[in-house]
């Protein structure tokens, strides 16, 4: 016996597919039947969107501009969404379109939110372009969501704003009041330390004028009187009173700069010698070696601008004081003294241009905030408001067609094949021959009887008639069953809302 291979070629499939109409036709239409009438039964939903236009203003924000990071537009996109979407805002909304009328408990409010956030759909389109769509079963409700929302968040951009100026502006004035604060501070302590050591005490130099002349008269006394007589007696007692005074006002010049914060440590000398603790230098006649000194001064100051005491380091500031002819001579300081008053004026400094540089930004915040009432700020164009939308976008019928269509070939094939599968009888002379390995010799065609042909007539007048009924149930479902379908379904929806299901 010999065993012949046989291969399947497409041909043998579509004559399967041809032989087993029947189960491949029947699956199919059946799928898109069913398909077709859920998709006519279910409720029709509706799309409103709008489109907005986001305007840059093209100029820099200066309302924070080096105090912090100005949010740019871009960035203001990215949080668009979720601004819009937020609770205050959708709150709002709910409000303003009375939806929480149903919503009796915090619960069933937070489940309309929650729903509102995740069926509201907000997208960018380009880069300055945002578009904001609802999907509702009521076409009214959605496109009255959408317009609702758009103008809700547009005036509270304008609010936002308006409260980011007013809370900048608030803020550069705090803190003009602190460098304010600072800078009359800087400005004491320099004044302090210049009274002190360049001696531009008003006070303190008319004195020591008056203890120099007084010190230059005494000297030429003493050439020709002796320390007793009377004028000499009553000069040295004017010259001892005018030092004392002048102390006691380089003391409270002191203690003035230490009740602002001073360094004490600076104004150590000055306190040591005003006290009388610094050690004073051998000399025969103290008073007269003063007069000599003070009269020496006077003779270099004429020479030259520059003051030169030539007295010995440990000298009192008595006579070191009389070194001070005006106001405008000044004496050397030391290292540590310079380091002081540098650090005086670097403060000084610093305090003054920022405080210059507050009042510069308060000036162009108060231009912004104005600019951002006018038409040139940051704006919300809308270029599409939400229409009443007339078609609805699901369901979709002809999409819903083409996909049953295809899931019913797929699931038609399938049971072809598989019917195909189960029949073990021979389907061709190739096929017999295959199976018992003989020579066929001739085939008998089917043969036809009146009762087959009466059986094919009913089937077809069954297939009309089944048509026919067909076109008259959709006929129904679109005049009846459809309004009533969509009315149960909202009622059905709100008695599950309100159950809490």
């Amino acid at each position: 016996m010999m065993q012949t291979e046989t291969q399947i070629g497409w041909q043998d499939y579509l004559a399967i597919i041809l032989r087993r109409r029947t189960f491949f036709l029947v699956p199919c239409v059946i799928i898109v039947l069913v398909s077709m009438v859920v998709g006519m039964v279910l409720p029709k939903i509706y799309r409103a969107e709008s489109l907005l236009l986001v305007q840059d203003p093209g100029v820099v924000n200066p309302l924070i501009e080096g105090l912090a990071v100005s949010t740019s537009v871009g960035e203001r996109l990215r949080i668009l969404r979720e601004e819009m979407l937020s609770w205050s805002s959708l709150s709002r909304l709910v409000q303003e379109l009375k939806m929480d009328q149903e919503a009796k408990s915090p619960l069933l409010f937070e489940r309309l939110i929650k729903s509102l956030q995740r069926d509201i759909l907000v997208q960018m389109r380009g880069g300055e372009l945002v578009t904001i769509a609802y999907e509702d079963p009521d076409p009214k409700l959605a496109q009255q969501l959408v317009n609702t929302l758009t103008h809700i968040y547009m005036n509270r951009t304008v609010e936002t704003q308006s409260a980011e100026a007013e809370t900048a502006i608030t803020f550069i004035e705090s803190e003009m009041d602190v460098y304010q604060k600072k800078l009359e501070d800087s400005e004491h302590a320099l004044r302090d330390f210049k009274e002190l050591y360049v001696m531009q005490m008003p006070v303190a130099n008319k004195l020591n004028e008056q203890i120099i002349e007084l010190e230059v008269s005494l000297a030429r006394m003493m050439v020709e009187n002796t320390e007793e007589h009377p004028v000499v007696v009553q000069t040295k007692r004017h010259i001892e009173d005018l030092k004392r005074t002048r102390n006691d006002e380089v003391k409270r010049v002191i203690a003035t700069a230490l009740a602002r914060g001073a360094d004490p440590n600076i104004y150590q000398d000055l306190m040591d010698i005003l006290e009388g603790r610094a050690a004073l230098g051998a000399a025969s006649d103290p008073t007269l070696q003063a007069a000599q000194e003070a009269y020496t001064t006077i003779v270099q100051r004429m020479d030259s601008p520059v003051v030169s005491t030539g007295a010995p380091e440990a000298a009192s500031l008595d006579v070191e004081a009389t070194g001070i002819g005006s106001s405008s001579a000044s004496l050397s300081l030391t290292p540590r003294e310079e380091q002081e008053l540098a650090r005086l004026t670097r403060n000084y400094d610093v305090h003054s241009s920022t405080y210059k540089d507050m009042q510069e930004r308060l000036e162009r915040a108060n231009i912004t905030q104005r600019l951002g009432e006018s038409d040139e700020g940051l704006k919300f164009k809308v270029l599409e408001p939400a229409r009443l939308p007339l078609k609805p976008v699901r369901p979709d019928l002809v999409k819903i067609f083409f996909i049953s269509l295809l899931l019913g070939l797929f699931v038609g094939a399938g049971a072809a094949f598989v019917a195909e599968y189960l029949d073990q009888s021979f389907q061709s002379s190739e096929e017999l021959q295959a199976a018992l390995g003989l020579p066929v010799v001739g085939t008998i065609s089917t043969i036809v009887t009146a009762d087959d042909l009466l059986a094919r007539r009913q089937r077809r007048k069954d297939w009309v008639s089944w048509g026919i009924w067909k076109a008259r149930m959709a006929k129904l479902h679109t005049s009846v069953i459809s309004p009533r379908w969509n009315w149960l379904a909202s009622r059905l929806d709100r008695a599950l809302l309100r159950w809490n299901l």
